[in-house]
Parts: structure tokens; sequence; C-alpha cells
């Protein structure tokens, strides 16, 4: 039976390179969750802002069937009514904002509530309705 005798550099690793090894694994393993958070988040904000932009334009679809009588008297697009009708079917946590009057030309903005966005949460889409019916 023969023995073998390890020299002392062949005796494995030291209990500092294990150490130092294990901080690198672990700050490696750390910046990848930072990494995978910050990707769910901005996945999220880009979905919240593209719910916002389909419920932006949906208002102004609904406001399409209706553009004639608007235009005939700007005061029905005042109508609490018929502002409710603009917003019906919006989700939770997201805000229809209009301008006071009826502009053929006019911001039509959508806002939500993200605290884990600072920014303004808010999509606005420049609705124009040419006149297209005789006043």
């Amino acid at each position: 039976m023969r023995i073998m005798v390890l020299s002392e550099k062949q005796q494995g690793f030291t209990m500092t390179e294990v150490l130092i090894s294990l901080v690198v694994s672990v700050t490696s393993l750390l910046a990848l969750g930072k990494a995978q958070l910050s990707s769910l988040q901005h996945a999220t904000n880009s979905f919240q802002y593209t719910v916002a932009t389909i419920q932006a334009q949906n208002a102004i679809e609904r406001i399409w069937p209706r553009i004639c009588d608007i235009q005939r008297q700007p005061a029905r697009f005042e109508d609490v009514n018929f502002r409710a009708s603009l917003s019906q079917d919006m989700p939770s946590g997201y805000t229809l904002v209009l301008p006071n009057t009826y502009q053929d030309t006019m911001p039509i903005t959508v806002t939500w509530q993200d605290g884990r966005i600072e920014d303004n949460n808010s999509v606005s889409l420049n609705a124009s309705f040419p006149h297209l019916c005789q006043v």
C-alpha cells in the first residue's frame, strides 16, 4: 500500500480564499436580485402606461358617436352623465381627466397612482375632432 503525502501547496483552499469567494458570490447574487426587481418594476410601469393609453383612446372613441351634438351644443360635453360615460369600465386606480369645456382639439389625460414611481404617472392624448356635421 502506498501512502501519498500532499505537500503544503496541495492541501486545498485556505479559509481566506473561501471567504473571499463567498463574498463575491453573495454580492453577485444580490446584484442579480436587484436587477430582477428593477426589471419587474419597469414592466409593471409599462403595463400601467399601456392600460392608461388604451383608456384614453377609449374615452376619445366614446366621444365620436355624439360629436355632432357636442359641436352644435358644446354644453353637452359638460353634462355629468356624459362625462361619467366616458370613464365607464375604467379600472380602479385610474382617473380620466377632461378639459372643462369642449374644444375641437383637446387633451384627454388618464392618471394612476403608483407609489414606487415618483414621476408623474399620466398619459395624455391630444384628441382632434373635425367638423363633420352642419352647425
